[in-house]
C-alpha cells in the first residue's frame, strides 16, 4: 500500500497542484528515501510540468531502488530519446513491445512517435495505450490531436468527445471537441462543448474559450452572447488592442454604426500601424454614409497594405462609384498577382475593365463564377457574364 504522502501527492496532482504534489512527495522520501510510490510520483509530476531534468533525477533515483521497474525504464527512455539520444527510441519500442507491457510504456511511445511525426506509429501506440488502461483521458485526446494533424475532423470529434466524457470536469477536451465540431460545420455543438469548457478553464485556457466563443457566436448570429463574451475578454485584458476591435466588429453586426466607430476610432488611436483596424474604421464611416472620411481611410489603408484583398475591394467600389475605373484596374490587377484566386477581386476587375473590354472583363467573371465560394459573388459574377454576352 502506498504511504500517507504518496497517497497526498497523488491526489494534489490530480487536482492540478502540482507544486503542492512535489512538496508531499518530498516530504516522504524524507522519512523514506526508498519510497517508490514517491519517487514514481515526482518523476510524473516534473513530466507533466516539463521539468525534464528534475524527471530524470527522480528516475534515475527511482531505478537504483528498483531497476526492474517498466514504467521508470520507459519514461527515462522517454527523456533520453528526447535530449538526442538514437539508442533510447529503440529501448523504448522494446519496452512497448512486451506482452507486459504498461501504459506509460506505450503511451510514452506514441508520445515520442507524434513529436516525430511518425502519426501511424504513435496512432498505434495510443490505441495499445487504451487496451491497458480504458478508462483514461489521454490516448482519446492524444489520438483526437492525431486525427486532427490528418485533417480528419470526423474521427476527431469522435476522440474529443469521449476525452470529455471521460473528464468532464477538464476544460481542454471539451474545447478540442468545440473545435472539431466547428470544423465540421455543427456551431451548435461547437457553442455547447465551447459553454462546457468555459465551466472549467482557467487562466489562459479560459481567454482562448472566449476567444472561439466569440467566433462561434458570430457565425451563429447571436450579437448578444458575443458583445458579452468579448465585453469579458476586455475585462479580462484591458489594454488588448484586438479585443477592442473584436467590440468594434461586434457592434457594427449588431447595427450599432456609431459605437463601432468610436471603439474602431480607439483601436486605431492605440495602434496606428494596424492597416485591418484602419479597415474596419474606414467601413463604419462608409456605413454612417460618411463617404469623404471611408475614401480617405481607405487610401492609407491599401497604401499600408497594398496586396489585401479586402481593403483594395472597398476602395474600388468608391472609385467605380466615381467612374475611375483606371485606376480601379491598377489597384485590382495588383492585388490579383499576389491573390490569384480571389473571386471578389476577380469579379470588381470583370467591372473594372467592362468599359474597355469586354473579353477581359468575360474572363474575370468566369474565374469569381467558378472560385466563389460565397453564394452572392456567384451570383453577382452570373449576372454580370449575362450582361457582357448580351
Amino acid at each position: 500500500m502506498a504511504s500517507r504522502y504518496a497517497q497526498e501527492g497523488g491526489q494534489l496532482l490530480q487536482q492540478g497542484q502540482p507544486a503542492e504534489a512535489v512538496k508531499s512527495f518530498q516530504k516522504g522520501l524524507s522519512i523514506d528515501p526508498k519510497d517508490v510510490d514517491c519517487l514514481m510520483g515526482l518523476v510524473r509530476t516534473h513530466l507533466s510540468t516539463g521539468a525534464a531534468k528534475d524527471a530524470e533525477g527522480a528516475v534515475t533515483r527511482l531505478l537504483q531502488v528498483q531497476p526492474g521497474n517498466t514504467e521508470a525504464q520507459a519514461h527515462l527512455a522517454m527523456l533520453k530519446a528526447q535530449a538526442g539520444d538514437p539508442v533510447a527510441l529503440v529501448t523504448l519500442k522494446a519496452l512497448a513491445a512486451a506482452p507486459t507491457a504498461g501504459y506509460f510504456e506505450r503511451f510514452n511511445l506514441g508520445t515520442l512517435l507524434a513529436e516525430r511525426g511518425d502519426l501511424e506509429g504513435a496512432k498505434a501506440a495510443f490505441e495499445a495505450a487504451q487496451v491497458v488502461a480504458p478508462h483514461s483521458v489521454y490516448p482519446h485526446f492524444e489520438l483526437g490531436r492525431i486525427a486532427v494533424q490528418r485533417k480528419d475532423m470526423a474521427a476527431a470529434a469522435v476522440h474529443f468527445q469521449q476525452a470529455a466524457s471521460l473528464a468532464p470536469q477538464e476544460a481542454l477536451p471539451h474545447l478540442m471537441l468545440s473545435r472539431a465540431h466547428a470544423a465540421n460545420g455543427a456551431i451548435g455543438p461547437a457553442i455547447a462543448a465551447a459553454t462546457r469548457a468555459l465551466e472549467h478553464a482557467q487562466g489562459r485556457t479560459r481567454v482562448a474559450v472566449l476567444q472561439d466563443l466569440f467566433r462561434l457566436y458570430l457565425q451563429a448570429n447571436s450579437q448578444d452572447a458575443a458583445r458579452r463574451t468579448i465585453l469579458e475578454l476586455r475585462e479580462l485584458e484591458p489594454t488588448q488592442v484586438r479585443y477592442i476591435h473584436l467590440h468594434g466588429l461586434a457592434s457594427m453586426l449588431s447595427g450599432e454604426l456609431a459605437q463601432a466607430k468610436a471603439l474602431f476610432g480607439e483601436a486605431l488611436q492605440r495602434a496606428p500601424n494596424q492597416w485591418d483596424i484602419r479597415h474596419s474604421l474606414a467601413q463604419a464611416h462608409e456605413a454612417l454614409g460618411e463617404r469623404a472620411e471611408a475614401r480617405k481611410l481607405l487610401e492609407e489603408t491599401v497604401a499600408a497594405a497594398p496586396n489585401e484583398p479586402g481593403p483594395t475591394n472597398d476602395l474600388v467600389r468608391l472609385l467605380m462609384g466615381d467612374q475611375d475605373h483606371a485606376r480601379a484596374r491598377v489597384l485590382l490587377e495588383r492585388v490579383l498577382e499576389a491573390n490569384p484566386q480571389d473571386a471578389l477581386t476577380h469579379l470588381n476587375l470583370a467591372r473594372a475593365t467592362q468599359p474597355f473590354d469586354r473579353a477581359e472583363a468575360t474572363k474575370h467573371a468566369r474565374q469569381a463564377q467558378s472560385l466563389g465560394a460565397d453564394a452572392t459573388v456567384k451570383d453577382q459574377a452570373s449576372q454580370l457574364l449575362t450582361e457582357l454576352s448580351g
